[in-house]
């Protein structure tokens, strides 16, 4: 029997803790300063005192492993306190640090409260189907619904701001949530839907509706799908009231007993019986910001669609086999009395590739396969590597390098030759990322979420004559911050996180892993490159950027309001660069 509670704070520590040491650096290594004779971080709280952090494992890429117990030190003296008081001392020195107002101490305490409660729900609850996802055969859902820990750099990775238990337990992945969809009928005059012009497919929600399997649409009407928990806030608004009122849209309720299952992304769910999943606004707060769509990032995946449709975007595609994008070609959202997009009703179609499952493969989303094992163990990857040298007699370090290589071909490759020969950014961080695993190795990636996806200069230049989606006034045709951006999310959020999660004391050291990087992203530059600004600043700047979810969060701020994004990025050492070395 797992201790449930130890389990949730050994998690909370791990990602308060990294998150918080690649933002606040002025930190030092110690070396058996603490009874548990391990490596040591120490903090200074400018007060006579320090913060003690004993480590049970230090890694090149920021995501150490702590023993779970904490000191002040005050002079000579050394004493023995707990997570709490350990993050009640460094966050107000933070505050102080950072000029912030202490009261938002408490807040974030309330937060990191939340979060480490719902992780403790979670893990009690879904005990069985954990031990299931880490020694068997794992389905799409089973591994969307298998991300317990969450974001292993963020300071409260699973708190959910306005859901209740009961909430959790029904529209959560990490409660293993189920349930099904909620129906409008609509009037056409007040329904906004915009689809890419290369989707054939218009009336998409309509479609959508007979996949349900019953029931019928009412004469003059489309039908609107609504994500039940949604549902209660759309009701509050006062167009929407209104056209209740008027019979403008007819409250259809529930009409099939087709089930769909949150994705590691909770506000996107998905269906085996349907053709599409679907992304929803959702007006809750998970870790940085209230989850509303905008008809701004919606567009960007209808941009995608249309791009990936020129002759241009059709040669990626070929040329890139072991790669798919999963489209996000339509959205459709209810219109204010004025004619305006309501955000909070956005539903956006993705595309669902993932409907059957084939005998002998698995798709696994990265921050599954690269998180800490929720109950304790090694890696879903490691368990890869183990199965994958048992299999083809490799040793373990040979096997985990060959891993690596694979995840390096068929992910690392497609999204940086998209970015320098064909102009495109992906968004690819780990929650957007799929791996299609056959015998024990990464033969295929998927991308989703193209929200987030950018152009630079050159990407402008191919696309906008035959994209008229793609247009300036989005605000995603970047300069030099695209590269910031993709890094981050490619190498920091996703890369950086697999390698971390793919050494072991058995296998290959980050260091090696680190080294075979290198080679690889070297093998990347050709003669005639388009754009290498982005290879060169991964491979030639010493620091690059990070987004800091731990000051992001400790201000309080909404990311998706926020003006320029970098304002909440730091400069963090790169292991991975030629110029920097490796310690």
């Amino acid at each position: 029997m797992h201790n449930f509670k130890e389990l949730a704070l050994k998690h909370t520590v791990s990602c308060f803790m990294n998150s918080l040491f690649r933002e606040y650096q002025n930190f030092t290594f110690e070396a058996g300063t603490t009874p548990e004779k391990t490596d040591v971080i120490s903090v200074d709280l400018k007060n006579g005192q320090e913060v003690l952090i004993p480590l049970s494992k230090k890694s090149l890429l920021g995501r150490h492993e702590y023993t779970g117990t904490f000191y002040l030190r005050h002079g000579s003296a050394l004493q023995s306190v707990d997570f709490n008081q350990a993050a009640n001392e460094l966050l107000t020195f933070l505050c102080k640090h950072w000029e912030q107002d202490l009261g938002k101490k408490d807040l974030f305490m309330g937060r990191l409260e939340n979060s480490l409660h719902n992780m403790e729900l979670s893990l009690k609850a879904r005990e069985k189907d954990i031990e299931h996802i880490y020694s068997g055969k794992v389905s799409f859902i089973e591994a969307e619904q298998g991300l317990m820990v969450g974001h292993n750099f963020h300071p409260y990775p699973k708190m959910r701001e306005g859901f209740d238990d009961r909430d959790f337990e029904i529209y959560s992945p990490e409660m293993g949530g189920r349930f099904p969809l909620h129906w409008f009928f609509v009037k056409p005059e007040v329904l906004h839907v915009q689809t890419a012009a290369a989707f054939a497919t218009k009336n998409w929600t309509d479609h959508l509706f007979q996949a349900e399997g019953s029931g019928s649409i009412p004469e003059g009407f489309v039908a609107f799908p609504v994500h039940p928990w949604q549902r209660q806030h759309l009701l509050k608004n006062a167009s929407i009231q209104s056209y209740l009122e008027k019979g403008l849209i007819v409250d259809g309720g529930v009409v099939s007993t087709k089930i769909w299952h949150p994705t590691s992304s909770l506000r996107s769910i998905y269906g085996a019986h349907s053709p599409y999943m679907l992304k929803f606004s959702l007006t809750v707060r998970l870790t940085n910001s209230i989850r509303h769509l905008t008809d701004v990032e919606v567009v960007r995946g209808l941009q995608v669609y249309d791009v990936m449709a020129t002759t241009v975007g059709k040669k990626f595609l070929q040329d890139n086999p072991q790669f798919e994008v999963v489209f996000e070609p339509a959205f459709a959202a209810l219109k204010t009395i004025d004619g305006k997009v309501i955000n909070e009703s956005i539903v956006v179609c993705r595309e669902n590739p993932f409907q059957t499952e084939v005998p002998g493969e698995e798709n696994i989303v990265v921050s599954t396969l690269a998180q800490d094992n929720p109950l304790g163990g090694d890696t879903l990857i490691w368990k890869q590597v183990q199965k994958l040298a048992k299999s083809s007699g490799k040793n373990l370090k040979d096997a985990s390098r060959e891993w690596f290589k694979h995840y390096m071909q068929v992910a690392l490759q497609p999204f940086i030759t998209a970015q320098s020969e064909y102009g495109i950014l992906l968004g690819a961080h780990q929650q957007n990322m799929i791996l299609r695993i056959s015998e024990n190795l990464p033969v295929k990636a998927y991308f989703r979420d193209c929200q987030g996806t950018g152009y630079s200069e050159q990407g402008y230049s191919l696309y906008h004559n035959d994209v008229a989606s793609l247009t300036r006034d989005n605000g995603n045709i970047l300069d030099n911050k695209g590269n910031i951006l993709f890094a981050y999310y490619l190498l920091v959020n996703s890369t950086w996180n697999i390698l971390a999660a793919l050494s072991h004391p058995e296998g290959a050291s980050e260091a090696l892993l680190i080294q075979d990087m290198n080679e690889f992203i070297k093998g990347l530059y050709k003669p005639n490159l388009p754009d290498t600004s982005f290879l060169d600043y991964v491979t030639r700047d010493a620091r690059i950027w990070q987004k800091g979810n731990f000051i992001c969060s400790l201000q309080s701020l909404n990311e998706n309001t926020v003006a320029n994004p970098l304002a909440i990025y730091n400069l963090i050492d790169n292991p991975i660069s030629f110029s920097g070395a490796l310690s």
